[in-house]
């Protein structure tokens, strides 16, 4: 798999199967509030600590990456990037 990074061209299949590429576009959680890729890894804001440290291996399938196809705009876990 690629390194995750905004700009990145990254592929993955959807719920029924079908194979898309597209570019990374954006970063988002349905359970953080403010989340960010740094060095390929996807850090949220932790008010505690004040800094931003990587996401918890339980609440990564909160994490969803927008990705821009040449049919429109998906949102993917990371799950199902390859």
């Amino acid at each position: 798999m690629v390194k995750l990074e905004i700009g990145a061209v990254v592929s993955f299949i959807n719920e029924v199967g079908d194979k898309f590429t597209g570019e990374l576009s954006e970063v988002s959680s349905d359970f953080y509030d403010d989340v960010k890729l740094e060095n390929g890894v996807v850090t949220y804001w932790s008010k505690k600590t004040k800094k931003y440290v990587p996401v918890k291996e339980k609440n990564k399938e909160s994490i969803f990456f927008e990705i821009k196809t040449a049919l429109g705009v998906e949102f993917v876990t990371e799950s199902e990037l390859f």
